[in-house]
């Protein structure tokens, strides 16, 4: 299994003794419903969870980033604590508040404008909000690297990356007002990933 996978299941399982589940499942705080759930019935999931509840385990194999942020809700509820961090995740998929606190564990959805490996080995991209907001993100050589050498045929993570329009989704942390503009001489937001993902929708 994947690095990037690996580090979202400890994230979705650490913690998880303080969703307040009882040994029927309940949806805790801002998880989808099970109804919700049958959209994404096909991606791996396991019984690995406090008292057995089931976290999904693949996230890869999600065909839509729609779907990604659905395991990621069920996995993650936004109003749980939780993840390695010990914080709520903060799902970003319109615009990045303004008084969004660095170093917060979000998710983000955003469509791709450029994208592309730098010398180091990490990867870079410039994505686009709903609102219109440019973001920087970054994924550091070690996770990159270990997610191309994990990639399996119709499993991988990162498709085609780096092709302006695709969507792009993943897990990170920001970092605040940090990041360049290639455009104008101003910061933008800026995230560091730990799980990246590129599909068509």
């Amino acid at each position: 299994m994947r690095v990037g996978a690996l580090v979202l299941l400890a994230a979705a399982t650490a913690g998880c003794d303080r969703l307040g589940l009882d040994q029927q499942g309940a949806v805790p705080d801002g998880a989808p419903d099970e109804q919700a759930l049958q959209k994404i019935a096909y991606m791996s999931s396991a019984d690995s969870g406090v008292k057995g509840r089931k976290v999904y385990t693949r996230l890869e194999e999600a065909k839509t980033c729609a779907d990604l942020e659905l395991a990621m809700r069920w996995n993650r509820p936004p109003g749980v604590e939780s993840g390695p961090f010990h914080q709520k995740m903060v799902y970003l998929t319109g615009d990045v508040p303004a008084d969004l606190p660095p170093k917060s564990e979000i998710f983000l959805r955003a469509s791709i404008e450029d994208g592309q490996t730098l010398p180091s080995g990490a990867a870079r991209w410039f994505l686009r909000m709903k609102d219109g907001t440019r973001v920087q993100a970054i994924e550091d050589a070690g996770f990159y690297e270990k997610q191309e050498q994990a990639s399996q045929p119709g499993l991988a993570a990162l498709v085609e990356p780096n092709k302006p329009q695709r969507i792009f989704c993943g897990n990170g942390v920001y970092q605040g007002i940090a990041g360049k503009d290639p455009e104008q001489d101003k910061k933008i937001p800026l995230v560091a990933l730990l799980f990246a993902m590129d599909r068509k929708k």
